[in-house]
């Protein structure tokens, strides 16, 4: 997982895929590999580490019968 630090910065980190992600959902709930396959030059690893983050933050939800993700609206809790 690339965390922003000492020897990673910002900008190689996961934590810029958050905004892209989120954005996508918002629009429109989609399955895993639909999300993927929608940031075409993005490492596997990096994904899934970013999703990891994004559901524990409580940003995002899975849908395990329909396998969809989408997006947690915090105003609607």
């Amino acid at each position: 997982m690339k965390l922003p630090g000492k020897t990673t910065p910002y900008k190689s980190s996961i934590f810029v895929l958050f905004p892209g992600i989120l954005t996508s959902l918002k629009e429109k709930t989609m399955t895993v590999s639909e999300l993927y396959m929608s940031f075409p030059k993005l490492e596997l690893g990096d994904y899934i580490s970013a999703l990891d983050c994004l559901y524990a933050l409580g940003k995002i939800e899975i849908d395990s019968e329909k396998g969809t993700l989408y997006y947690v609206d915090a105003d609607t809790l």
